[in-house]
């Protein structure tokens, strides 16, 4: 049996039978099923070509996992500290009853709480953690996300809001390779078989839980990139920026119509312009320009019967070799709701890539028709159950050929059917 899977047993397992189990908490997210594509074969998930993210609703084809254990281990009035864990299982497709994967330690950490008298409320941390993460939810988007080891200091009370302070690290693996010194002929020469890393550090800054009136709060966060590599290596693209920066306000307005509503601006600079929820990428020789992305999304009850979750979502890549792209992306899920454990759900979202060089555009299109049964009324209510047929189509101007290597002609539709469910605790 493999080594990590044997870990992840032995942890459940003791976290269940210990005598102590009553003080472990255990959280976590799942999702499964099965499904069929009209073209044949197990379900199929679309995103538009060249985009990064996904309407979710019937059109997640894997099966997902993440395991949270985690225990206080000391108390002393107002002072705690807390260990937490996560190990998660993904991408793996729904195709057979035993499927090989690895895990992944996607969290451990420790969190001292109230650790400082001078600093009460504020909490001292280190480890892997999942640091302040923030998505829209419809399509999982994660753009401001800068999750990985690190260490920080959050929540300190300076009257007009909460500051924390981190740093994380993500590191691009092959990003550099080695360089050795020809005595022969006195000079250092490349080794470009021997690869090695470059090191991405976030320093992040937020203050966050600005009153401005009543239910409207602020949050401002900057975040700066840097990259290193070791003595003996260089950056396979010189020409990148090993720096950069992304500036982020979020205003958001609770009591909404019944829910909330959320605006996002975010801009940012050179090494934090890359896709990847912010994560800085030093090793590119892409990364030398500038993005804006502006993204507004919420939920709001219609009616006693009626919930409805949407999104909007602008980013502009403008890049200094013409590689950027623009990101147009629109959804909404309204949800009606039978019973308090029956709902029907439909799912409508759109996006569009433009290519910043020739203005060549890629579109998808994906509606979906669902019937649920969850674990109460609320949009946001799981465990749930979902029975769904999504309809999706795209028409591709640009980079057709990873459409056409998967199968897909560049203009083209499918259509899947199947059965999900979905799980958080």
């Amino acid at each position: 049996m493999n080594i990590n899977k044997t870990l992840l047993a032995t942890l459940i397992t003791g976290a269940m039978l210990s005598t102590s189990a009553l003080a472990v908490d255990f959280h976590g997210y799942a999702r499964s099923g099965i499904g069929w594509t009209s073209g044949g074969g197990e379900q199929s998930a679309f995103s538009v070509n060249g985009g990064g993210s996904k309407y979710r609703l019937g059109n997640e084809a894997d099966t997902y996992a993440e395991f949270k254990l985690g225990q206080e281990l000391y108390k002393n009035g107002e002072k705690s500290i807390y260990f937490d864990t996560n190990v998660a299982y993904g991408g793996t497709l729904q195709n057979n009853d035993w499927t090989a994967t690895s895990p992944a330690l996607r969290e451990l950490n420790v969190q001292f709480k109230n650790f400082a008298d001078a600093l009460p409320g504020a909490t001292l941390w280190a480890g892997k953690r999942f640091y302040q993460r923030h998505d829209v939810h419809m399509n999982d988007f994660y753009y401001w996300d800068i999750s990985g080891p690190g260490a920080g200091v959050e929540n300190v009370d300076l009257g007009l809001g909460k500051l924390s302070l981190a740093v994380t690290r993500n590191t691009e693996e092959g990003g550099a390779f080695s360089y050795y010194y020809d005595y022969a002929t006195k000079s250092y020469k490349s080794n470009r078989d021997v690869k090695k890393d470059v090191y991405n550090d976030i320093f992040d800054v937020r203050l966050a839980g600005i009153e401005l009136w009543k239910d409207g709060s602020l949050e401002l966060g900057f975040d700066y990139g840097n990259s290193h590599v070791k003595d003996n290596a260089h950056y396979n693209n010189p020409k990148a920026t090993k720096r950069g920066y992304m500036a982020t306000a979020e205003y958001t307005q609770g009591n909404f119509f019944g829910g909330f509503n959320k605006f996002t601006v975010q801009y940012a600079k050179d090494s934090m312009t890359s896709w990847n929820s912010g994560h800085s990428q030093g090793s590119l020789d892409s990364n030398r320009g500038n993005m804006l992305r502006l993204i507004n999304q919420g939920v709001v009850a219609a009616s006693d019967k009626v919930e409805v979750m949407y999104a909007l979502i602008y980013e502009k890549t403008d890049l200094k070799n013409k590689q950027g792209k623009t990101w147009y992306s629109a959804g909404i899920r309204p949800m009606y709701k039978w019973t308090d454990t029956m709902s029907t759900l439909v799912e409508l979202g759109y996006d569009r890539i433009k290519d910043q060089a020739t203005g060549k555009k890629n579109d998808l299109t994906k509606v979906t028709l669902a019937q649920q049964w969850q674990a109460g009324s609320s949009i946001w209510a799981r465990p749930a159950i979902r029975v769904f047929g999504t309809y999706a189509h795209w028409n591709d101007k640009f980079n057709t050929a990873e459409r056409t290597n998967k199968g897909y002609k560049a203009k083209d539709g499918e259509f899947i059917t199947g059965v999900q469910f979905e799980a958080w605790w």
